[in-house]
């Protein structure tokens, strides 16, 4: 059955493949352009692609009021759009670590509450959160805000399951780990993380390692897939993880202490 569905971060790595599968699917896609000029070519394309920046209240509205005006309905959100901003607790000032939370998190948010009203009067629908392996575990270091975001996101999701409920309206996020996409190009650093600061060494160090983790890991499509699964499924489960070297590591993280956990992290990118 041909759904509607709005996918947020659509022009690159999940979000990209989400639309491009969603489309290829029958469904009726409309994705968010954000940072780039609109191309001509693109009205060839089997979805539609508007512009929208999730940071502002007005054009997340004008996005789903154009969607409502055209199909009259929403029947799946889907949240790709999001970045990493990497940096010490120290070089990172409260005015850069605001911008994370303001696209990962309340961008995230603006986006599910103008979809809700919609969703409500139909008396279903479904949302689905791209979070991260990241919000399972401790803070990554010197990517710590990005998971402190992503743990935010998974409670909203966590909040949103039970509040929907009543309504018909299902909610999820899936959790993969490393992933090779832009995602590893499009990292923003902390202004003050450069020589001379007391964790640019270390730093560096440790987002080298994740960018190796990520270029040698598989790539978006997996999300698509997945994503076109929970479309046609009939309940959706709390959280969805890829990996299997990431469901083991979980598994195992049940019987650590937290102080064995927090060696773990250690070890792992430092």
């Amino acid at each position: 059955m041909s759904r509607v569905i709005a996918v947020t971060g659509a022009t690159s790595g999940m979000g990209k493949a989400c639309v491009e599968k969603l489309s290829a699917r029958g469904h009726k896609v409309y994705g968010t352009v954000y940072g780039i000029d609109m191309d001509p070519e693109w009205k060839d394309l089997p979805y539609k692609l508007l512009p929208c920046d999730i940071t502002n209240q007005a054009s997340v509205e004008t996005f789903v009021a154009q969607i409502k005006e055209e199909a009259n309905r929403v029947d799946v959100l889907v949240n790709c759009a999001g970045f990493c901003f990497e940096g010490s607790v120290e070089d990172s000032t409260v005015e850069e670590t605001k911008f994370q939370f303001e696209v990962n998190f309340f961008g995230t948010h603006r986006m599910i509450r103008e979809v809700m009203p919609l969703m409500r009067e139909q008396g279903s629908g479904k949302i689905i959160t791209i979070s991260s392996l990241a919000a399972q575990v401790p803070g990554v270091p010197y990517q710590g805000f990005y998971s402190m975001s992503k743990k935010a996101v998974d409670g909203l999701v966590e909040t949103l399951r039970v509040e929907g409920k009543p309504f018909g309206i299902q909610a999820t996020s899936i959790n993969p780990g490393d992933m090779k996409t832009d995602f590893t190009t499009n990292r923003v650093r902390a202004a003050a993380l450069k020589p001379g600061s007391a964790y640019y060494e270390p730093s560096m160090k440790s987002v080298d390692i994740m960018k190796e983790s990520e270029l040698g890991s598989q790539g978006p499509d997996v999300i698509g897939d997945l994503v076109c699964k929970l479309v046609d499924a009939k309940k959706l489960k709390p959280k969805y993880f890829i990996e299997p070297k990431y469901k083991a590591l979980l598994f195992l993280m049940r019987f650590m202490s937290n102080s064995q956990v927090e060696k773990m992290m250690e070890s792992l990118y430092t």
